[in-house]
């Protein structure tokens, strides 16, 4: 029996629209950082050198800063329904294709196209999230939904232990190829296809077609240039630190001592806190002292990255501060995604958020390949973990006065 479209503006569609835009960060989060925890086995496997594996992991990243700059503009002019369940539908059938990539460059190229798909599905969901509630509940609600990523991390990291079950790394692709085929199923059965422009047209109660602002007038229109520029800012070198984080952790870990089933811990135990830390903070946040608790995250940052190397083969005081460290990096992203659609009209924020997710993960492309270039130069662990600490006040300081500005 065929499951029914839901129509537009029914309780049930929103609470369909919010689940299923939970299920798309969670598999969108596995998919981030399948390459990293599937690494210690896959590494070794293809042969690559640390500048290699760098690249392959800032292929994603790459292809999803491509993706979410078109597929957030297509979004508003064509409608979120087609747009995400063409990205789903892309990024499931690449990450498929991963695992049986024969080479180094078919690999980074694999990964490319699954993050094309990623960033098209990325300020899709976030838009749509941002679209269904009520503005005060904004904030806290695309916070919980973005929470979904690190989860999706956690799990991730937990499939990478079922090499104790004779798994292979390829079970983790398999796991991140297949969920989001079965999600742009759902998607095509249970959302209806209403363009954003109609959306907008209709929640303003008018019949005429809303005309549909330039980029350029999206982005750095009267009021808004300041907005965006912090907003990148804080996109790009929060990205950094985050992507960084997920794809060498459990390397980091086996480099400061660690063996690497705890590196493997040290990941899932990262995306848990994180996921944890962004619900907690974005609730936070969506209070008076937006400001006050964008500061507490950064230097809670700070604190966690200089306490890892400091941990002298402590494993408990190690874990306290991955725990911590994925508490405020994630969280902090999570407030990003959260006030990213608050400084655009609703007919533009497939523009305006994916603008933002595209300069992050640019800054996400850095940040895997400076973990590479210090390692390969012998810094070491300690060396990567300490080096990112001036990324980290930039960060912070583009967000804390993001937080100052007015919403739309």
């Amino acid at each position: 029996m065929p499951v029914p479209e839901l129509p537009a503006g029914s309780p049930v569609r929103s609470r369909a629209v919010l689940w299923l835009c939970a299920f798309c960060a969670l598999v969108e989060g596995f998919d981030n950082q399948s390459a990293g925890v599937a690494a210690p086995r896959m590494v070794p496997e293809y042969g690559l050198a640390p500048g290699q594996a760098g690249t392959v992991f800032s292929a994603a990243a790459l292809g999803l800063a491509i993706g979410a700059a078109i597929g957030g503009r297509v979004a508003d002019r064509l409608g979120r329904k087609r747009t995400l369940l063409l990205s789903l539908l892309l990024f499931g059938l690449f990450s498929l294709l991963t695992t049986v990539a024969p080479g180094y460059m078919s690999l980074v190229i694999a990964r490319l196209l699954t993050g094309i798909g990623l960033g098209g599905a990325m300020p899709n969901f976030i838009a749509l999230a941002s679209e269904t509630v009520d503005p005060r509940r904004r904030i806290s609600v695309v916070a919980m939904i973005s929470a979904g990523m690190p989860t999706g991390g956690a799990l991730a990291a937990l499939a990478a232990l079922g090499d104790r079950l004779g798994w292979s790394w390829h079970s983790i692709f398999y796991v991140g190829g297949f969920t989001p085929l079965l999600l742009a199923w759902l998607v095509w059965r249970l959302l209806p296809d209403a363009p954003a422009r109609a959306a907008a047209r209709t929640a303003a109660g008018t019949t005429a077609h809303p005309a549909l602002e330039s980029t350029s007038q999206v982005l750095f229109g009267p009021g808004r240039a300041l907005s965006t520029l912090y907003l990148w800012g804080g996109f790009f070198f929060t990205q950094l630190i985050l992507l960084l984080m997920l794809n060498w952790l459990p390397s980091l870990m086996i480099d400061l001592g660690f063996s690497r089933g705890q590196g493997s811990l040290a990941s899932m135990v990262f995306n848990l806190a994180g996921a944890a830390g962004g619900v907690l903070l974005g609730r936070l946040h969506a209070g008076r002292l937006q400001s006050a608790w964008v500061l507490v995250s950064y230097l809670g940052m700070v604190a966690a990255l200089v306490t890892l190397p400091l941990s002298g083969g402590q494993f408990p005081l190690a874990i306290s501060a991955v725990a911590l460290a994925g508490a405020f990096i994630v969280g902090a992203q999570m407030i990003l995604f959260a006030a990213a659609p608050l400084f655009y009209p609703a007919i533009v924020h497939g523009t305006g958020v994916g603008s933002a997710i595209a300069i992050g993960r640019l800054g996400s492309v850095v940040g895997p390949l400076f973990a590479g270039a210090l390692l390969a130069a012998g810094s070491g662990g300690a060396g990567v973990l300490l080096g990112i600490l001036p990324f980290v006040a930039i960060g912070g300081s583009a967000t804390w006065l993001l937080s100052r500005r007015p919403a739309v």
